[in-house]
C-alpha cells in the first residue's frame, strides 16, 4: 500500500510505501527502559494508533519513503525485501509480499534516480536487490545507490570477519550493488541537490544519517531509525535494544527535538505507524507530537 504522508515545504512531495504495519513488539523488548510502569505512564501508551493493549505490543511499520523533488525521485530505505534468508528473525525470513507491486503503482522502477539507506541494518536494505534468474540483482536499474561513508566502513570491517553479520544482508543486499557499479559512497553531510542534504545522526549505528529537506526556511527531516516509536518523543532517553551506542542515540534524538520543536518542521521516521509524519511541540516537561 502507498499513501501520501505530509505537506512538505515548497516543491517536495513524499509518499510512503508500506511493507508491514501493525502490532509488532512488546515495549520493553524494543526499548529496554520502557518497563510496564514507566511505559503505561506515557501518552503514547494510551493512543491505540501506537500501542495495542490487548497484546502488549507497540504498533510499528516498515516502509520506504519516496521523495519527489523538481530534479529527482529519491527512495529512502528499502525495508526487508522478499525471499531474503533471515532465519534468526521470523518476521523477516523468506518474506513474500506486494511491496514492489505497490511501489510500481506510483513510480516506474527505472524512474528512481537515487536510493538512499539511512543506515545498513537488514530491514533498511532488503529491496536494494531482487532475485532474477537465481541471482541477486539491483532492483532499480538506473538508480545511484547512496551509502554514507562511515556506515559502509563499519559494516565492511564487520563482515570481513563474519559474513553473517547483520543477518547476512551485506551479501545479498549490498554487495550486488557494488558489483553492478551502482553504489556511491558519500560523505555523511553530502548534498544530493539544492535543498536536499544528508545530516549525520550517529548512535543507532555509527554512520546513521537523516535527510534534511529545506525550501524558503521551511524544513523537514526523514530520520530513519533516529527514533523507532512515538513514545521516544516523550522519552528521548529511551534507546532501542538495537542501538549501537545508546548515549549517542539519545543525544541525536534530543538534538533533533530541540532543533525542530515549535518550528512546524516535519519528521518522517522509518517505523512510525500511521500517521507517520509528525510535528513537534515543546511543553514544560519536554516534547509532544502533533499531526
Amino acid at each position: 500500500m502507498s499513501t501520501a504522508i505530509a505537506d512538505l515545504p515548497g516543491p517536495f512531495a513524499a509518499r510512503r510505501v508500506i511493507e508491514f504495519e501493525g502490532p509488532y513488539l512488546a515495549p520493553e523488548f524494543l526499548l529496554p527502559d520502557a518497563q510496564p510502569g514507566a511505559f503505561l505512564a506515557t501518552k503514547a501508551s494510551q493512543d491505540p494508533r501506537f500501542y495495542e493493549k490487548a497484546t502488549n505490543k507497540v504498533v510499528m511499520a516498515n516502509h520506504s519513503i519516496l521523495i519527489v523533488t523538481p530534479r529527482s525521485k529519491i527512495l529512502v530505505d528499502t525495508c526487508i525485501g522478499n525471499n531474503k534468508h533471515r532465519p534468526r528473525n521470523p518476521h523477516w525470513h523468506m518474506r513474500t509480499g506486494p511491496f514492489l507491486e505497490d511501489l510500481k503503482s506510483i513510480v516506474a522502477l527505472a524512474d528512481i534516480d537515487y536510493v538512499l539507506c539511512t543506515h545498513l541494518h537488514g530491514d533498511h536494505v532488503g529491496w536494494n536487490t531482487h532475485l532474477q534468474d537465481g541471482r541477486w540483482r539491483p532492483t532499480f536499474p538506473r538508480a545511484k545507490y547512496l551509502f554514507g561513508r562511515t556506515e559502509v566502513a563499519f559494516w565492511q570491517k564487520a563482515i570481513s570477519s563474519d559474513p553473517e553479520t547483520n543477518h547476512g544482508s551485506w551479501v545479498d543486499s549490498m554487495q550486488p550493488i557494488f558489483d553492478a557499479g551502482q553504489a556511491i559512497v558519500v560523505d555523511d553531510d553530502y548534498e544530493i541537490e539544492p535543498g536536499v542534504r544528508l545530516v549525520p545522526a550517529p548512535g543507532h549505528t555509527p554512520g546513521n544519517i537523516m535527510i534534511r529537506l529545506e525550501h524558503g526556511g521551511a524544513i523537514s527531516y526523514v530520520i530513519g531509525d533516529t527514533m523507532h516509536h512515538p513514545v521516544q518523543i516523550e522519552r528521548p532517553e529511551w534507546s532501542s535494544k538495537f542501538c549501537w551506542d545508546k548515549s549517542l542515540s539519545t543525544q541525536a534524538r534530543q538534538s533533533l527535538l530541540e532543533a525542530i520543536a515549535d518550528t512546524g518542521a516535519w519528521i518522517i521516521p522509518a517505523h512510525f505507524p500511521t500517521p507517520t509524519a509528525l510535528r513537534i511541540e515543546s511543553h514544560a516537561h519536554g516534547f509532544k507530537s502533533c499531526g
